[in-house]
């Protein structure tokens, strides 16, 4: 059975209201703090698969998955009760949320150091992410979305199991054909075949999705696949593609990749099994908050 975890985006548009609710006083024992050795360790959830650091919010150290699907940086609800101190509620009557969650999203602000990413008032979206943690192999607390890994730079080598802050030296970067959403989210140009597709670059991914119509190299049969996301997990009979390749860059094609084929409406995810045998690089850029992303050819 295929176990394919996709965390939907949030994306918040309007500036923070002027209301803010102080948090509580602390009331318990200083948590004891990660050396800087595992701030900086990037790690592969045992079942999923997916990305996990610990960040701290607020002091406070949280196990977190690197989401390139995701805009905005996510904490799980039942995970504020960490928060002792350094951080408070946002007044969120006046901020309009988009995006296909179907819960209702709470703000609170909060300092947050993520790998060597630093801001110092973050705005996090606190949603309950059950659903999400039902599917790991260990538990998180949060997201870590676009808004602060676009200004960082790291090296995700699946292949060779590097991954890391920072990008290889002397390495030649290809860039990724596509372009980036406003919200920061990369929309890659996939070649599948004689077809261009726009897929989602989503390490909250576990698997790639496609339209059926668009994998031209045909069905291989169905499989029982069990979904997850932040509104709630489903399992049934999925179609799976026969192996393929996708090309996302001049000269760089994913090899062999089986995605899942859904009818039309479904998302359409390029993910982290299908950069099983790349290496993904994301840098900063001075022409885009959110940077760029690259292969190795």
């Amino acid at each position: 059975m295929k176990n394919a975890l996709r965390m939907l985006p949030v994306l918040l548009i309007g500036g923070l209201a002027a209301g803010e609710e102080q948090a509580p006083k602390p009331t318990a024992a200083e948590v004891a703090m990660p050396s800087e050795a595992e701030l900086m360790k990037i790690e592969r959830d045992a079942h999923s698969g997916l990305l996990l650091i610990t960040a701290l919010v607020a002091d406070t150290p949280m196990r977190m998955i690197l989401d390139t699907g995701a805009t905005h940086t996510i904490l799980h609800e039942g995970s504020v009760a960490k928060l002792k101190k350094n951080y408070f509620w946002i007044d969120t009557s006046h901020i309009i949320f988009e995006g296909n969650t179907q819960q209702k999203p709470k703000m609170l602000a909060a300092p947050l150091m993520a790998g060597p990413g630093i801001s110092p008032r973050h705005a996090l979206v606190v949603l309950n992410l059950g659903a999400v943690r039902s599917m790991m192999g260990e538990e998180i607390d949060g997201i870590i979305g676009m808004d602060i890994l676009g200004s960082l730079p790291f090296t995700f080598n699946l292949k060779q199991n590097e991954l890391y802050w920072g990008t290889p030296e002397g390495a030649v970067l290809t860039p990724l054909y596509g372009t980036m959403t406003r919200g920061g989210r990369m929309m890659v140009k996939a070649k599948c075949g004689s077809k261009e597709v726009e897929m989602l670059l989503d390490t909250g991914s576990a698997v790639t999705r496609l339209k059926k119509g668009d994998w031209e190299a045909g069905v291989a049969g169905e499989i029982m696949a069990k979904m997850g996301n932040v509104n709630n997990t489903t399992q049934g009979k999925m179609l799976e593609g026969k192996p393929a390749d996708i090309e996302v860059a001049e000269g760089v094609k994913l090899r062999n990749v089986a995605p899942l084929l859904e009818e039309p409406g479904a998302p359409v995810l390029l993910g982290l099994d299908a950069l099983k045998e790349a290496v993904l690089i994301h840098l900063p850029t001075e022409d885009s908050d959110y940077g760029k992303f690259f292969m190795v050819p």
